[in-house]
């Protein structure tokens, strides 16, 4: 039975975040993406720099001079790697930043990731010293798999029928979504004692990597309010479901995944306050 349970997951977890990633492509049409980059091309280029090169040498940096745990370590090691969280592509025009810009970053970002987050992962492993239990090619082929080409798909569907990806676009997203949180919650359960046993220096560790990411973003975003608050978002919600998947097939669950949660509980709170913050700046200068 724990046999069936784990095969289950290990294929739907993948299946699930690339349901979300097509959902995504969905609701994507290249020619705004497309032009967005070519007139704010230092822009994209300065919000690679944040999201792909300086998110990892905060955390680098972060536990070289902490010191938290080895569970820590790989867990924030793997969420350092993994880019463009699913989730703000959603919900990111309700919360203050800009779609169009978004957009664009979140493609790009998800199409170099087949390339980033076996090359981040490789380097942070071998800078760190832990041993990676997968070679770069099968990172790169789980990346492919769950975040390249769906998303592909998705924009070539919506080329050839934008009204049905309008309406289909939307309910397979919440599906997939649902469905990543029914599986991960028995990796969760099993890894319920180390959650519960996980000691207050680590949540310190994870709260200040948060809080330096948002900051990264925040620091390099343009003068418009609403981009600068997407980028520092984007720097901040690393990809969730990828980083289970990556964690689930390639790492032993005690070492990582029960970093993950407590992750995204932190993420969620330190969030929500940076952008009640952000909120009540742009009133204020609007106002002013």
């Amino acid at each position: 039975m724990k046999e069936i349970l784990l095969d289950i997951i290990k294929i739907g977890l993948p299946l699930s975040l690339m349901g979300i990633m097509f959902a995504q492509g969905l609701k994507l049409a290249p020619g705004p993406q497309l032009a967005f980059f070519r007139e704010h091309t230092l822009l994209m280029l300065r919000s690679f720099v944040a999201v792909l090169v300086l998110v990892p040498l905060a955390a680098l940096a972060i536990i070289l001079l902490l010191k938290p745990s080895p569970a820590i370590v790989i867990g924030l090691a793997i969420l350092a790697a993994s880019p463009a969280a699913p989730f703000q592509l959603l919900n990111i025009a309700k919360k203050g930043g800009s779609l169009v810009y978004l957009g664009t970053l979140h493609l790009s970002l998800a199409l170099l990731a087949i390339i980033t987050v076996p090359a981040v992962l490789y380097l942070l492993s071998q800078a760190l010293g832990f041993q990676a239990e997968v070679g770069a090619f099968q990172v790169a082929k789980t990346v492919g798999q769950t975040i390249f080409l769906p998303v592909i798909l998705g924009i070539v569907v919506r080329s050839f029928f934008p009204k049905a990806a309008d309406k289909i676009g939307p309910a397979l997203g919440k599906v997939a979504e649902m469905v990543l949180y029914v599986l991960a919650l028995p990796i969760l359960v099993k890894t319920s004692e180390l959650l519960l046993k996980m000691d207050l220096w680590s949540y310190v560790v994870m709260a200040i990597f948060i809080i330096a990411n948002l900051a990264i973003g925040h620091a390099l975003g343009p003068r418009e309010a609403q981009a600068r608050t997407t980028l520092a978002m984007e720097s901040g919600a690393r990809n969730f479901g990828l980083a289970v998947t990556i964690g689930a097939l390639n790492f032993s669950q005690g070492k990582a995944l029960s970093v993950f949660i407590p992750y995204i509980i932190l993420f969620v709170v330190i969030s929500t306050i940076y952008l009640k913050w952000r909120k009540n700046t742009t009133t204020h200068a609007e106002v002013v």
